[in-house]
């Protein structure tokens, strides 16, 4: 009768143990798989934090901004619905500013382009309507290339009267050719005359790796360069830009337009 009660008591025992204590067994087993597969998105989330406070990482140290080590960067031969924009982009990124001497029946064909250089915070200068050899020019053929090109860029940005103080009154001859009648004529419509002295052969049909090393070998302090957005086919200019621009900043320079509303920044005389 007593083995019978104790094995009854035994089979309760059983019963509850079923019942209650191994369900709440796997539940806590049930939880602590959960949290083992939670543990590596919170090491994910730790290494996103430790990574937001420069925790073992390695950074690339720029060097401090030289105020002495600054260079000039124009471009030529737009506005061009291809290249214009990629560089835009790339001058954006390095937080770089450009001159855009523009052709004016490019400006006429493309005036959305220059109020994207505009809207960028970059400048607008003039390079001719037609891009001819102005230097011997009279001087109505010369008011007409430049008042043409002048009055094609004003009405590209008349929409935002903001954007027009990006337009800055200075003329790039074309073919770089110039004369004392150039300068006349030029003086006479009360524009500056913008040369360059860095030439990186952006043109030529250099690689960008070669455009980059004839611009190092040239580069010093308050040089104006020069490079091109239009005319050709610019896939190495666009390439050779962010070489150059990555080794501008390696170096601690800084990258300014040449001619703004205010004038050009290295006076010379016409």
């Amino acid at each position: 009768m007593k083995l019978t009660k104790v094995l009854a008591a035994f089979l309760c025992l059983s019963i509850v143990f079923n019942m209650v204590v191994q369900p709440v067994q796997a539940v806590k087993a049930w939880e602590m798989d959960q949290s083992i597969v939670s543990l590596p998105l919170l090491t994910t989330s730790t290494h996103g934090w430790m990574d937001s406070l420069g925790v073992d990482r390695v950074q690339e140290v720029l060097p401090p901004k030289n105020p002495e080590n600054v260079v000039y960067l124009t471009f030529d031969d737009g506005p061009d619905p291809t290249w214009t924009v990629q560089i835009l982009d790339i001058l954006e990124r390095y937080q770089a500013g450009a001159t855009f001497y523009v052709i004016g029946y490019n400006v006429v064909s493309h005036p959305e382009i220059v109020r994207e250089i505009a809207s960028r915070e970059q400048t607008i200068s003039v390079h001719g309507f037609n891009h001819l050899d102005l230097s011997s020019a009279g001087y109505t053929f010369f008011y007409n290339e430049i008042h043409d090109t002048e009055t094609a860029i004003m009405d590209a940005l008349q929409a935002d009267q903001e954007l027009i103080q990006q337009f800055g009154r200075c003329m790039r001859p074309p073919y770089g050719k110039k004369s004392q009648l150039l300068s006349a004529n030029a003086a006479a419509m009360n524009y500056e005359i913008s040369m360059w002295n860095i030439d990186t052969k952006d043109w030529s049909g250099l690689s960008p790796e070669e455009i980059l090393v004839h611009f190092t070998s040239a580069l010093e302090p308050q040089k104006v360069i020069l490079m091109h957005d239009g005319g050709l086919d610019r896939t190495n200019t666009v390439k050779a830009l962010e070489l150059i621009l990555h080794e501008l900043l390696m170096q601690g320079y800084t990258v300014l337009p040449y001619c703004t509303h205010e004038g050009q920044a290295i006076k010379t005389s016409n």
